[in-house]
């Protein structure tokens, strides 16, 4: 009998036994909150990186339209060009030359004096 009476916890061992259970159970609960909630964070973050792809897809998309549609104004712009550039005349100056400033470029032997009035 003493045996057995040893072998059986204390009432201080089966209170401390009874707080360690209700211990284990609130962390179990906490634990269980928190995977929860880990995984609601992972779905939102998979659908945030569905979102981007979606996004990214879309810009490619309206990028390609704008590029194509620049390049088209461009050929456009340029067709329109030559077309104005084959329709005017070739319009050959007539007389000396001159460049910049009116000055002609064969030298004169002529000189003029300017004479300033004070």
């Amino acid at each position: 009998m003493k045996q057995i009476l040893a072998r059986q916890p204390s009432n201080h061992a089966s209170e401390q036994l009874q707080v360690y259970q209700q211990k284990l159970k609130e962390k179990t609960k906490e634990m269980k909150s928190l995977a929860s909630e880990l995984n609601m964070c992972e779905s939102q973050v998979n659908e945030y990186k569905f979102e981007m792809d979606r996004l990214a897809l879309e810009l490619r998309k309206i990028k390609k339209k704008y590029y194509a549609q620049k390049r088209k104004e461009q050929q456009q712009d340029e067709k329109e060009r030559s077309e104005a550039k084959a329709s005017l005349p070739c319009v050959q100056p007539e007389g000396p030359r001159f460049t910049g400033g009116g000055f002609n470029l064969k030298p004169h032997n002529k000189t003029t004096v300017v004479q300033s009035v004070v």
